[in-house]
């Protein structure tokens, strides 16, 4: 990244989950000496699809995130930055309230930021930040390591000089605001506790008291930071080790809510004010939730609840968030539940499938398994369904013979690995006989363990265990990676494809026309669209967008590629042969058809008939020119302009 010119905007990307620090920081970038651009979200996931659908003139100069934050954290969002050519040189300034050296250490050693501030900060240090990486390229042997925690442009506690400067009483009420939903969120949690706790319920409460401790911080609000500290410690570890909740915690839980609702309902409330007896309140709530941890978090209850065999409970959910929740937005606006899922709530059973002729060996393993909870046990004795069985049960982890009539055992371990949905399976083969030839044959067609049967029971588990963790981890990454990769080439709104996505896979298929044939691309214009939404509202309108893109999508089938361009802009490219003697006639005639569809496929909304159309201006791109995409695209454009002018609702060819 060059040097910047200092009449040139910086342009920032910044991710916090915490409506008041985003608001905060937003205010010393967008009132300091340097012109700044900021653009939020309110989370990694978010971040990284802004990113996608960015094209390269729009990058920007710096990616500002919080560290722990719900959907993707920090540490996620920053190992998916560094993977992607593009976006690998952007600076990256870590926000957040970890100040222990070792995680400063790890976010520049490890994950390559290149600055960390503490929660509180001063405007000044964030500016300098800033100011220092937006100019600069990225570079760690420059900027080293800070001799002391948070010393490195960090400051604990804003002074009231900052805070008078940058946050004023505005930002007091915004973040009271903020918090008291998020009491709200929590009291409603802990009432729902009773009835039977579960992980994701306490995975909402931490991150509502994550969102309280970080947020008041920067107002200064310190007993709001501290109450909100205290619920996300307990809730944090019984989400992660629920055999330590108790009923009798919630009273206790609920004084600290109680605590904070009259904290937050405060009329005389003010940063620099502390009233010695909420401090004191504090500081009880404190010792005795410390000391309930303390005396429920022994080395024993760890080692009992770490195995996802020996505890199922472990298996009910997911210990995070995952990217395939549908979150809503501050607006009650939902991300789009299109592409592949991933399912947290799964339970995530050990599925052991055995293959062997002998039923006494089925039954001895059965016996072994029999008292381990979460382990789901299966035996097959013919060889010859194997395959079919295992596609159906899809197991964790599958013990085999290798000595059987009916088929060979290593020709078996050939089909397993030849079926997409087993190869990744771990495959554990069993043997009469210690034979080295015999097992390196096994491991060279793909076998991952080998077992002289039968072994201690001991064994017999430890080895499940290992190789079902393995694949179940497996299966969990794929999901979400698969998962990611789709939130960053689509809309998270309407599901098709967004800018970015939809920009490259046209220029691919400009490049790759043969002289004769065309490309026709097409931006479609939503008509009226401010008029929805002013007058049905914001919700209305973003139900509006992802009618019309059903309906387009409906209409297009296979003939072509929808992309959301840009708030109501759509774009549509139609791959058209060399055999269609007029391409741009054709196009028109095709484009009429969707729009026609559009026009009788009004929008139902509360009851009310919403009527949608939309302009289009379609040009060709030539197999047999060197026209650039971005002249085609402009001529499009102006056929959508003149449409409007010639009173919207139709298709204007541009040649």
């Amino acid at each position: 990244m060059t040097k910047r010119a200092k009449s040139m905007p910086v342009t920032v990307l910044l991710a916090d989950d915490s409506t008041t620090i985003r608001r905060y920081a937003r205010s010393i970038l967008e009132e300091g000496d340097d012109e700044c651009r900021v653009i939020e979200c309110e989370h990694g996931g978010q971040a990284l699809q802004w990113l996608s659908s960015a094209l390269d003139e729009e990058l920007p100069d710096l990616i500002i995130l919080d560290r722990n934050m719900p959907v993707l954290t920090g540490d996620e969002t920053v190992r998916i930055l560094k993977l992607n050519t593009a976006w690998q040189s952007i600076p990256i300034l870590f926000l957040t309230a970890q100040s222990d050296y070792d995680d400063i250490y790890s976010a520049k050693s490890a994950l390559g930021v290149d600055g960390y501030l503490c929660k509180p900060f001063e405007p000044s240090a964030l500016l300098a930040e800033v100011r220092k990486l937006a100019n600069s390229a990225a570079d760690s042997d420059k900027a080293g390591l800070p001799e002391h925690p948070g010393t490195e442009g960090t400051s604990r506690k804003p002074s009231s000089q900052g805070n008078d400067q940058a946050m004023g009483e505005g930002m007091v009420e915004l973040f009271l605001e903020e918090a008291r939903a998020h009491i709200e969120q929590i009291s409603e949690n802990l009432i729902s506790v009773r009835g039977g706790a579960d992980v994701t319920t306490w995975q909402a409460i931490c991150y509502s008291a994550h969102t309280i401790k970080g947020s008041a911080g920067i107002v200064g609000l310190e007993s709001h930071s501290r109450l909100g500290k205290v619920i996300e410690d307990y809730s944090r570890t019984v989400s992660t080790q629920p055999v330590l909740f108790e009923l009798g915690h919630l009273d206790l839980l609920e004084g600290a809510i109680g605590l904070l609702r009259d904290l937050n309902e405060s009329t005389t409330i003010h940063p620099d004010e502390q009233d010695p007896g909420i401090v004191q309140s504090v500081n009880e709530l404190e010792m005795m939730l410390g000391r309930l941890m303390a005396s429920n978090d022994s080395p024993k209850s760890n080692r009992e609840n770490a195995d996802p065999i020996e505890n199922p409970a472990l298996l009910e959910g997911n210990p995070r968030n995952t990217v395939g929740e549908s979150l809503e937005s501050e607006q009650g606006v939902e991300l789009s539940t299109g592409g592949p899922q991933v399912d947290g709530t799964e339970k995530a059973a050990v599925v052991v499938l055995l293959i062997d002729d002998q039923k006494l060996v089925g039954e001895t393993v059965r016996r072994m398994l029999a008292d381990q909870p979460g382990a789901d046990f299966h035996f097959c004795s013919n060889p010859l369904d194997a395959v079919q069985v295992a596609k159906k049960l899809r197991p964790t982890v599958i013990l085999q013979d290798l000595v059987m009539p009916q088929l060979d055992g290593l020709e078996l371990v050939r089909h397993f690995r030849s079926e997409p949905v087993l190869r990744d399976v771990p495959l554990v083969v069993l043997s009469g006989t210690e034979d080295p030839k015999t097992k390196a044959k096994a491991f060279a067609l793909g076998a991952n363990d080998y077992m002289v049967k039968l072994p201690d029971a001991v064994e017999v588990i430890a080895r499940i265990r290992y190789h079902s963790k393995g694949y179940l981890n497996l299966r969990e990454r794929e999901a979400h990676l698969t998962r990611i990769t789709w939130l960053a080439e689509h809309d998270t709104l309407t599901g098709c494809l967004n800018r970015r996505t939809w920009y490259d896979r046209m220029a691919e298929a400009a490049g790759s026309l043969s002289s004769g044939d065309s490309l026709a691309v097409a931006i479609c214009d939503i008509d009226f669209f401010k008029k929805i939404n002013d007058t049905h509202g914001h919700l209305c309108g973003d139900e509006a967008l992802k009618h019309f893109v059903n309906v387009l999508q409906t209409e297009l089938a296979n003939a072509g590629v929808l992309g959301r361009w840009g708030g109501e802009e759509f774009g549509i490219f139609l791959p058209l042969t060399s055999q269609a003697g007029k391409p741009l006639e054709e196009a028109v005639t095709m484009l009429n058809a969707v729009r026609t569809s559009i026009e009788h496929s009004p929008l139902t909304w509360e009851n009310e008939t919403v009527a949608i159309t939309m302009s289009v201006g379609v040009a060709l791109c030539d197999g047999a020119k060197s026209e650039s995409i971005g002249t085609v695209l402009s001529r499009a454009d102006e056929g959508v302009y003149r449409a409007k002018e010639s009173g919207r609702n139709q298709v204007v060819p541009m040649q």
